[in-house]
């Protein structure tokens, strides 16, 4: 009997869910992607051309989550399984996508490189609590159209764990797609033995835009797993209560999971999230605020009553260095995710915000 934690009961839940249908329904979910609004319109839904609003029928959020894998598995670049994201296994991943890394000589920020990007990639592939790597941190030593496919190349390279990941634009795709292809070496055993999980990130309120929404349909062709990174603002772009915040979330992730399914059905998915509150004072998003943790430890009840694997930024902090405070706001985070049995952990190594990356915190985390 292992102990876990709750926040929501069944009821709120199933509110949430009401809440978030009828936002989907009625609002409906904007959309700059042509391709994306033609193909939610050639399954029911009511598409408004000038508003590029497209308003999602009841029947087509139950075929999404009929079709959505309840479980899958990732494989490293030699084919060993690594993940088991079901029930409630937890797996520890980095953070993501750091502007700035924590030298560990002077102690201050500065703009990450090539070296410490293959630093990092040698170190996670030693720390046996890491079940798989991230790209991390953003090299500022090479051109913003390759940085993307640039960080997945160094990942494959220099380790052998599965990689959480994502495109920062559309043609950028095709070349991270190619790299997986070389470590497999066919379409079919890369959808079979999955190496990457690729981020894709609504933009709060309820909208996709043209990039990340044809980066779920690409994922969905190829069959490579998607996490919905949905990011709602409690008090900012979001309703100012933690539960008009999850009802955001949980709207935006609905209208993720149907692109995704109605692409490919069963194409494997996690209900993840970045969230957080919103303080006015500093206007800053705090990532080791336990409110933020509540909001993260709840949405992922609701993935799990969905019947579906999750994800949650959690774990992190807002420390500017390896002090007390990242400690206290890191343990916490870590244990609240575990024992609400969050599949897919990230955050360790995080700092600043999420915006700053530390190779010490990642060994201590």
């Amino acid at each position: 009997m292992r102990p876990t934690v709750r926040f929501l009961s069944d009821e709120l839940i199933e509110t949430i869910l009401t809440e978030a249908r009828g936002i989907l329904s009625r609002m409906g979910v904007e959309i700059h992607n042509d391709a994306v609004l033609a193909l939610l319109a050639d399954h029911g839904a009511d598409v408004d051309a000038d508003t590029r609003r497209a308003r999602l029928t009841d029947d087509i959020v139950d075929k999404a989550l009929a079709s959505a894998p309840s479980a899958f598995a990732l494989y490293d670049v030699l084919g060993e399984r690594t993940h088991d994201l079901s029930g409630f296994n937890v797996h520890f991943t980095p953070g993501s996508a750091a502007i700035s890394v924590l030298d560990g000589d002077s102690g201050a920020s500065r703009a990450p490189a090539t070296d410490d990007y293959v630093r990092y990639a040698k170190l996670v592939s030693r720390l046996e609590h890491l079940a798989s790597q991230s790209t991390a941190i953003v090299p500022q030593d090479v051109p913003d159209k390759i940085s993307d496919s640039y960080r997945l190349d160094l990942g494959l390279m220099y380790g052998e764990k599965p990689v959480v990941t994502g495109a920062f634009t559309i043609d950028a795709f095709n070349v991270m797609k190619a790299l997986q292809l070389a470590v497999r070496g066919s379409a079919e055993a890369l959808a079979e033995k999955p190496l990457t999980v690729f981020s894709c990130c609504p933009t709060a309120p309820v909208k996709w835009s043209d990039v990340t929404s044809q980066n779920v349909v690409d994922c969905a062709r190829c069959g490579i797993p998607v996490v919905f990174i949905s990011m709602p603002r409690a008090g900012f772009v979001a309703p100012v209560t933690l539960v008009g915040t999850l009802i955001q979330h949980t709207a935006e992730t609905l209208s993720g999971l149907a692109i995704s399914q109605l692409t490919r059905p069963g194409v494997p998915v996690l209900w993840g999230g970045s969230p957080a509150i919103f303080d006015v004072r500093y206007e800053t998003t705090p990532m080791g605020a336990v409110e933020t943790m509540m909001i993260c430890c709840a949405y992922n009840e609701i993935g799990k009553h969905l019947g579906l694997p999750t994800q949650a930024y959690i774990g992190l902090s807002d420390a500017k260095h390896l002090d007390a405070q990242a400690g206290l706001e890191s343990s916490m985070g870590a244990t609240l995710a575990t024992l609400a049995g969050i599949n897919n952990v990230s955050g360790p190594g995080m700092l600043d915000f999420e915006s700053c990356f530390s190779l010490e915190k990642l060994v201590v985390d």
